[in-house]
């Protein structure tokens, strides 16, 4: 029997599928690996030992969350997906705070979230009721941003319904206002009954440019605990089901009416006619025309690429543009998504987590709107190939000017090594050096213990708990084990420089806004973004890492509305606060 290389899961709906067809799909999930274009589930990293080292500072620092997927032996899909995380200065006290997402229960509960608040120190302390985020469900996503333009950043958390959107007091609390707001999600017909829409990502935009944050919220399947699909062997056990057996759902986008209150506009700005099982969103202005445009990663049906007309209405051209379909023209199971410079030309390419067997997308803009993959030629292709990703971020972990990327991977099904020894529930990270913007090299086995070691890893995010400018990590699991909490050890030497924006007459936070750094003979770019990663918010502060460069030439930020700014020789090595319109405020 010949070798199949491609996506698959253990079961297929039976309503779906003949027995044939479901014998088909179990080989294939179970073939081994080895063959497949000389891949195994572990594949060797370079051995060039990288100077940056992680470690494992969960207990030190205090944080003792655990996920929960809710399992109870019922083979449910949500018990794959896991959750999300935040990095957020939710009370503006300069560091970076944490927020976990728990999905332990599909019905009201249990509590779902977890905000835990930087002393300073190393440590941090388990703030959630305090802070009144009592949110209980089956939790999932979360994006921050200040939506009412108070100057300090609200929270949104999606869930397998409702969802939840959290007023910050000012105070250290926050009150839910998801009511008020009309935020809470949409609704879909079940036969006779209606249930809340399955939620995903969701990123805060300000779409059509009036100074105010709205809100896109990803939807995955149309799935009810009452409505679950059984998959697997007819007459045998139940197995996991793929996204194949649900049907698509369109996307959710919410205007703000800038009185504490939101319109679903997902039918008048044209969202509503794509249909997909979207994971992941990203939120980027991809034909600069000063418009944010959104990317989203769909699994296991096309993605997508809606493209902005002045605030106005929106069109769907993934296909057009080159990232919708692989290179045999069928869809895979994209999961996390984020967008980077990382050849600093000018050039953005967007990151796709995908199924195992398919390996991550590395959608490239060729200058003219047209997307090339270029995961192989950039060396990330072959890497991944054996790997199930979910949760990925660009980031600059050793603050040498170029962007690497970090991949959170790990398996949906808990039996997959009674099939195949070479595949395994837990898998270890990849960690992508970015080589001057020629390739990546994988160097995760070389950057410390935590990244040796092997997970079920969902959602992930970057922020800086020490303020030293070197990022550090936070990663979901989704196997009812702690979240961990990688510091980055740093101490090679670079120097940096960070970004916090303030907008007046564009949204508070900048979100939309293009930084511009000129430092050391190099053009960084970076947009300040919400939402990317899977189901997960990474700081809303820009770090530029500027190698030995001792001094930043100049600093330029477009901003959303039109205003353009520019710092000549900024310190470096610190945080500093730019307003729009006046330059440094602070620092």
């Amino acid at each position: 029997m010949p070798r199949i290389c491609t996506r698959s899961y253990a079961g297929l709906p039976v309503r779906e599928s003949s027995r044939v067809a479901y014998v088909l799909t179990l080989l294939i999930a179970v073939l081994p690996l080895v063959g497949c274009r000389g891949t195994s589930a572990h594949v060797a990293a370079n051995p060039a030992a990288p100077t940056i080292q992680f470690t494992d500072v969960t207990e030190s620092a205090g944080i003792h969350f655990v996920h929960h997927n809710g399992a109870a032996g019922k083979k449910m899909m949500p018990e794959t997906t896991g959750s999300g995380c935040a990095f957020l200065d939710y009370d503006n006290d300069g560091w970076d705070d944490i927020l976990l997402i728990d999905s332990k229960t599909y019905g009201p509960d249990a509590p779902a979230l977890a905000l835990y608040h930087n002393n300073h120190d190393g440590t941090f302390a388990d703030v959630t009721q305090k802070a009144g985020l009592t949110a209980r469900g089956y939790g999932m996503g979360c994006a921050v941003g200040d939506y009412d333009n108070d100057g300090w950043d609200d929270i949104y958390t999606t869930f397998i319904g409702p969802n939840h959107l959290y007023h910050n007091n000012r105070n250290g609390t926050f009150t839910d206002v998801t009511a008020k707001a009309g935020v809470a999600g949409a609704p879909v017909g079940y036969g006779n009954s209606m249930r809340w829409k399955w939620s995903s990502s969701c990123a805060w935009v300000d779409y059509n440019n009036d100074g105010y944050l709205d809100l896109f919220v990803c939807n995955f399947v149309k799935w009810s605990p009452e409505h679950d699909v059984f998959c697997g062997k007819p007459g045998g056990e139940k197995q996991y089901c793929a996204p194949l057996a649900y049907d698509p759902t369109p996307n959710t986008l919410y205007r703000n009416n800038r009185n504490g209150t939101f319109t679903d506009v997902s039918r008048s700005t044209g969202l509503t006619s794509s249909l997909g099982k979207a994971w992941g969103v990203i939120c980027w202005d991809f034909n600069n025309d000063g418009w944010p445009d959104f990317a989203v990663a769909n699994d296991t049906s096309a993605n997508f690429l809606f493209m902005n007309h002045q605030g106005r209405s929106f069109t769907e051209e993934a296909l057009k543009a080159g990232i919708a379909l692989n290179e045999n023209g069928k869809p895979k199971a994209g999961m996390g998504i984020d967008v980077a410079d990382w050849q600093n030309n000018g050039k953005y390419s967007i990151l796709v987590g995908n199924f195992s067997n398919e390996k991550l997308s590395l959608w490239t803009d060729d200058g003219t709107g047209l997307f090339t993959d270029m995961a192989d030629k950039a060396g990330m292709g072959e890497t991944s190939l054996a790997f199930l990703t979910f949760g990925l971020f660009f980031f600059d972990y050793d603050l040498d000017g170029w962007q690497d990327a970090f991949i959170a991977n790990g398996h949906i099904d808990d039996l997959v090594h009674q099939f195949e020894t070479r595949i395994t529930y837990a898998e270890r990270p990849l960690l992508f050096h970015n080589e001057r913007g020629q390739r990546f090299t994988e160097v995760g086995q070389q950057s410390g213990a935590p990244l040796q070691r092997e997970y079920v890893l969902r959602g992930c995010a970057y922020g800086d708990i020490n303020n030293d400018g070197y990022p550090d990590m936070v990663v979901v699991p989704s196997n009812d084990q702690p979240v961990r909490l990688w510091r980055n050890g740093g101490g090679n030497g670079n120097h940096w420089i960070r970004l916090k924006l303030a907008g007046s007459k564009s949204d508070r936070d900048g979100i939309g806004a293009l930084v511009i750094v000129r430092a050391g003979g190099m053009t960084q770019r970076q947009m300040v973004r919400s939402g990317s990663s899977f189901l997960s918010q990474n700081s809303l502060k820009v770090t530029f890492g500027l190698g030995r460069a001792t001094k930043v030439e100049q600093i330029e930020i477009h901003w959303p509305l039109g205003q353009i700014d520019t710092v000549p020789n900024p310190p470096i090595d610190q945080t500093i606060v730019v307003e729009e319109g006046k330059g440094v405020a602070s620092r």
